[in-house]
């Protein structure tokens, strides 16, 4: 059965009408993010990976000082899109829209974490003396984003170390800018003592960082892709917090969850109390393990912390079943898995008991202990 064109029987407005390179301008003069919403017309007009793209460039990249002087070239973010011109409030409000899109995934996002590294060393290493071997290597860094297993994943506390690739360079003083290239690239190489900078770089946060050699470690002018504000953070999807649980899902919540925020407030945890609950009473114990071991912020506290617990999981993990004895039927299908739930039952009430003792006033539970109750 051939289903009719319904765009081809709608009539047209004069928005509608127009060219989609007009509306295509008219979208980015307005960052109205409702106009694809409006009509279908509209939507297909602006159904763009190109446009995705200069999106998630505006809206995410980050805030640093080391990013306000020829950084954003036209090449990179075309008028009439400004990145200074958005206020905190704006940019906040976008990322959290944005990331709500069904085209807002992570293939997407690693592109342009890829494309944004790229740019930060085309921009800001141009004048930096790196060694022959550095200089190849800088020049394969789309190979590491296609392998960033062989990278240390995200780390419970969010510490990032001093980067997945640290390079040696030297600043051109007036003599070696009168040599050739071939001169200054063996002066980099050979002179290791005396060094002017290090680029860091962080494929999986997709942060790169110029800083003087210092034995003290500062986590400051940090390049990065994705970035929020810390006083106005985007808000973590919900399609990220929902089945089906997949990798890709923890992926991109790995990639969120130290910048942007999960519950509205750090001491009420409606939102991540809700997800615990959900999780409990069906018995997700997998994707649950993971999301204990992520720390996430709150939109009111720019620290990141373990998943909340609370007193009240601990007592719905206590709760005995009933599931199992309206299914008889299903049970005896497959007596096996019965048998395995019922010795997972008698571990998470013994478990959750010696939990229980360990609580201080309900709001923050044992990550541990809470693990192992559900271990089914």
């Amino acid at each position: 059965m051939v289903h009719p064109d319904l765009l081809a029987d709608h009539p047209r407005s004069r928005l509608e009408s127009l060219p989609v390179e007009i509306i295509q301008l008219i979208f980015l003069h307005s960052l109205e993010v409702n106009l694809p919403r409006a009509s279908p017309h509209l939507s297909r007009a602006l159904s763009s990976p190109l446009l995705y793209t200069w999106l998630i460039r505006l809206v995410f990249s980050s805030t640093n000082p080391g990013s306000r002087s020829g950084f954003f070239t036209p090449d990179f973010l075309p008028p009439p899109l400004d990145f200074w011109d958005l206020s905190w409030e704006q940019r906040q409000r976008l990322q959290t829209t944005l990331l709500a899109c069904r085209w807002c995934t992570l293939p997407l996002m690693r592109k342009c974490q890829r494309e944004y590294v790229d740019h930060v060393i085309r921009r800001k290493c141009a004048d930096l003396l790196f060694s022959p071997e550095d200089e190849e290597t800088l020049k394969c860094l789309s190979l590491r984003f296609d392998n960033l297993e062989v990278h240390d994943r995200p780390r419970m506390n969010d510490r990032r170390g001093k980067g997945d690739l640290v390079f040696h360079a030297q600043l051109p003083d007036n003599q070696t800018k009168t040599q050739d290239a071939t001169k200054q690239r063996h002066r980099a190489s050979s002179s290791r003592s005396n060094i002017d900078r290090k680029v860091a770089i962080w494929f999986h946060y997709g942060a790169v960082q110029i800083r003087e050699p210092s034995d003290v470690y500062y986590e400051n002018d940090l390049f990065r892709l994705p970035s929020s504000t810390a006083i106005g953070p985007g808000r973590i999807p919900d399609k990220l917090l929902q089945p089906p649980w997949s990798d890709s899902q923890f992926d991109f919540l790995h990639l969120l969850s130290t910048d942007f925020y999960l519950d509205e407030d750090e001491y009420l945890n409606d939102r991540s109390s809700e997800i615990t609950s959900r999780l409990i009473r069906k018995r997700k114990s997998e994707p649950f393990r993971q999301l204990l071991q992520m720390s996430f912020r709150a939109a009111n506290c720019r620290v990141p912390a373990p998943w909340p617990l609370q007193s009240s999981h601990y007592h719905l993990v206590r709760r005995p079943t009933t599931t199992a004895a309206a299914s008889s039927s299903a049970s005896t299908a497959s007596q096996a898995g019965d048998d395995r739930i019922e010795d997972g039952d008698d571990a998470v009430n013994d478990s959750a008991e010696d939990s229980t003792d360990g609580i201080d006033d309900g709001h923050q539970a044992s990550a541990d202990g809470m693990e192992d109750s559900l271990d089914l």
